[in-house]
């Protein structure tokens, strides 16, 4: 009963945040695919799992599902700008802009990893207008600018030097800084940044599952203050029966989910 009770709670904020993105003028989520592999196997990384032929069986007909499922998700926020971790390649990405109904743009970079998962960003090209990105050892860092002001998105998956990298990269003074995605124990106030999700996860809610608690696994810092709405995605769909976030696979089983992860948003005022 307490499941339910969540999955009801959290299709209500969704709702609202529908209801909020018509009143507001800028919003950004993040969003963890979860293992958003093609069919070929890599010569680079042991993506071996993730073949026709593999103990999971992953073909076509199923990274064609997911492709839809996570687009579905993606269409459903309509959010001029989302940020991904976790698909394979650019290819990848070039599939899911083509299965959206909105016009997106993107930034794809290869994050090098031992898995093959790289990040990428969706954008719409008449709100946010990039200048230049870079790749970072577990991080993608992308200079823009929105309204004539000057942005800088860095989507972060267990990256240990942010604070490095807003330094190397020398970060425009007067620029705007949204950091995405799993930021470890990054000392973010150093940096005058605060976590938009503080709310949020003292209120209970989390975007991931772990041992049977809601944590709220990735996070929202950023040193703009005017922002109106920030918190976890969530849509009935996205849960199983048991309230759990529903995966492709469970146990090793076929399910045709989404992923272990809810999207996180945050809007900010005009």
């Amino acid at each position: 009963m307490r499941r339910l009770l969540l999955i009801v709670a959290t299709t209500l904020l969704a709702l609202q945040s529908l209801h909020a993105q018509h009143a507001k003028s800028f919003g950004i989520a993040y969003y963890n695919v979860d293992k958003l592999y093609d069919t070929l196997p890599s010569p680079f990384y042991d993506d071996r799992a993730y073949t026709p032929k593999s103990r999971l069986s992953w073909n076509s007909e199923r990274y064609r599902k997911k492709i839809n499922n996570i687009i579905s998700v993606i269409d459903s926020m309509s959010l001029p700008l989302i940020a991904l971790y976790g698909v394979e390649n650019e290819q990848v990405v070039k599939d899911i802009v083509r299965a959206s109904k909105n016009d997106y743009a993107y930034i794809h970079k290869n994050a090098d990893s031992y898995n093959g998962l790289d990040f990428a960003l969706l954008y719409f090209g008449d709100v946010f207008f990039p200048s230049r990105h870079i790749g970072w050892k577990g991080a993608l860092y992308i200079e823009g600018e929105v309204n004539n002001t000057p942005l800088t998105v860095i989507i972060s998956h267990g990256c240990k030097s942010l604070g490095v990298l807003l330094n190397k990269e020398t970060t425009p003074l007067d620029s705007k800084i949204i950091i995405l995605g799993e930021v470890g124990k990054l000392n973010f106030n150093k940096l005058n940044l605060h976590d938009a999700l503080l709310h949020a996860e003292t209120q209970g809610r989390g975007n991931r599952i772990l041992q049977g608690v809601w944590t709220m696994h990735d996070r929202i810092l950023t040193n703009i203050t005017n922002f109106s709405t920030a918190d976890v995605y969530a849509r009935s769909w996205l849960f199983d029966s048991f309230g759990y976030p529903l995966p492709s696979y469970k146990g090793g089983k076929y399910v045709g989910g989404y992923s272990s992860w809810l999207p996180i948003y945050i809007y900010f005022e005009k």
